[in-house]
């Protein structure tokens, strides 16, 4: 092979790292950062080799590292710097799929005009849409929210009771199938005023209709959903405004700590409260 082309073919990959690096730096982002960025399709598989890889170098999880940065870098009972640290970390060091600071906004805005004293969150992940909802919800309101995986319902915890909010939401480490059927037994719910689902995506309808059937909504309540412009959840829309049972408005949003990732959220104010009422759980 001829020397030229072969020291070519042998610095190209030094150059390519080191002006990935240079981006990295004047783009205010650590090369840490670059490796986390949400890809879809294919590229998924590539961010959650260098996820894996990481966890094992450091021993730990993403959930582990994320609550290490909040807890040095938070007041206890702040909640407001407990999510400029938790954006802080995701925009700048590891993306993690929380709803982020921008859909943050839209939550609120639906929380304050619902008043919820009884709320239902299915997918917890780590706390920060909790967070947001017990900021926005009346003083005496209660929220229930329901995450499947034990690593991040254990750090959810952490880091809402670093907000200050233990008291006033509860953490159920389960999948939300098993949860629903048992809100009244389990939870003393008689109906809950909204619920926000941010879980599975395929499981959103199917949930929902345990809500209906279960004759936990009643007339007003607001059924709120993430992500539904995902494949996924595309069916959500689908369903509650075919249903004849809500009021629809949809919400345009990016995709949580990302720019330029189009995504949805959407918003059903239950009026179908008397086709329910005292029917049992058959799903």
């Amino acid at each position: 092979m001829d020397r030229r082309l072969y020291g070519a073919l042998v610095a190209a990959p030094a150059v390519a790292v080191g002006l990935y690096a240079l981006y990295a730096y004047r783009s205010k982002k650590s090369l840490y950062f670059w490796f986390n960025v949400p890809y879809s399709g294919g590229r998924g598989t590539f961010r959650g080799l260098f996820v894996k890889a990481r966890n094992f170098i450091y021993r730990n999880t993403i959930q582990d590292r994320l609550w290490n940065y909040i807890e040095a870098r938070s007041e206890e009972g702040n909640a407001d710097s407990v999510l400029a640290a938790f954006d802080d970390y995701c925009y700048n060091y590891e993306w993690t799929w929380a709803i982020g600071d921008k859909k943050a906004v839209i939550l609120a805005k639906v929380v304050q005009e619902a008043k919820p004293k009884m709320m239902l969150e299915l997918g917890t992940f780590l706390g920060y849409s909790a967070i947001i909802i017990a900021q926005n919800m009346p003083s005496d309101g209660k929220l229930i929210t329901v995450e499947a995986y034990p690593k991040s319902a254990e750090i959810a915890r952490k880091i809402i009771n670093r907000a200050g909010y233990g008291d006033k939401v509860t953490v159920i480490n389960a999948f939300s199938y098993d949860v629903i059927p048992n809100l009244h037994h389990d939870y003393d719910v008689e109906t809950l005023d909204m619920v926000f689902l941010d879980h599975f995506m395929e499981g959103y309808v199917a949930d929902l209709k345990r809500l209906e059937k279960g004759g936990f909504l009643h007339n007003g309540s607001v059924a709120f959903a993430d992500n539904v412009r995902g494949e996924g959840s595309k069916g959500f829309s689908e369903y509650i405004r075919s249903s004849g049972h809500y009021e629809c408005q949809f919400y345009e949003a990016d995709n949580g700590y990302t720019e330029g990732m189009s995504d949805g959220m959407e918003r059903g104010i239950f009026k179908g409260a008397d086709m329910f009422s005292g029917e049992t759980l058959g799903l």
